[in-house]
């Protein structure tokens, strides 16, 4: 029996933290305040625990186009987020105001890794998650430059390439679903 395709839940849990945090860094849910904090932390601990399963799912079969190269690519980058979104939502549980260190190092910690992705997205001619990736990478250097450098527009611009992720992810979810269950063109 062919196992069903787990990518789009991940993407789609990606999608929904990427514009809940992203409301948040814009300042679309007001002063940052403890509740915005914890609320956003609890959804991050969420989409990074779905990430994992989504990750084992891939992991025990090829599910992406019945294509170990691409099952493990995808693993690999539901593993990778999986972590990240567990430990942004332990740094926003967790959050002190005045301390931006861990979640400034943290984006960092994305950004050089989305630019790997990027780069191997592109090599696999994998055009939206190529443009995801690069995304991405602007998004945590401006967050990074806004928290750590005190660049006050860094966390706005951060906030909205969020938001721009999570349409981005509703668009490759579609897409992965739509062309797993219409006919091949001809």
């Amino acid at each position: 029996m062919k196992n069903a395709n787990p990518a789009p839940i991940g993407v789609v849990a990606f999608g929904t933290a990427c514009f809940v945090v992203g409301s948040l860094f814009a300042g679309l849910f007001g002063a940052l305040s403890p509740g915005n904090m914890l609320m956003s932390g609890i959804l991050s601990i969420v989409t990074g625990i779905i990430l994992l399963a989504v990750c084992c799912l891939m992991i025990s079969g090829n599910s992406l186009a019945d294509s170990p190269v691409f099952s493990m690519w995808g693993a690999t980058i539901f593993g990778f987020f999986s972590l990240v979104w567990l430990c942004l939502g332990a740094v926003l549980i967790l959050w002190k105001d005045g301390v931006t260190d861990p979640l400034s190092f943290l984006l960092l910690f994305v950004c050089f890794f989305s630019v790997g992705y990027a780069y191997h997205s592109y090599v696999l001619k994998l055009w939206s998650f190529c443009i995801l990736f690069l995304a991405v990478v602007v998004a945590t250097l401006s967050a990074f430059a806004g928290l750590y450098g005190g660049w006050a527009p860094g966390n706005q611009i951060a906030g909205y390439i969020f938001i721009f992720l999570s349409a981005l992810a509703l668009y490759i979810m579609f897409k992965e679903q739509l062309s797993a269950v219409l006919p091949a063109k001809e």
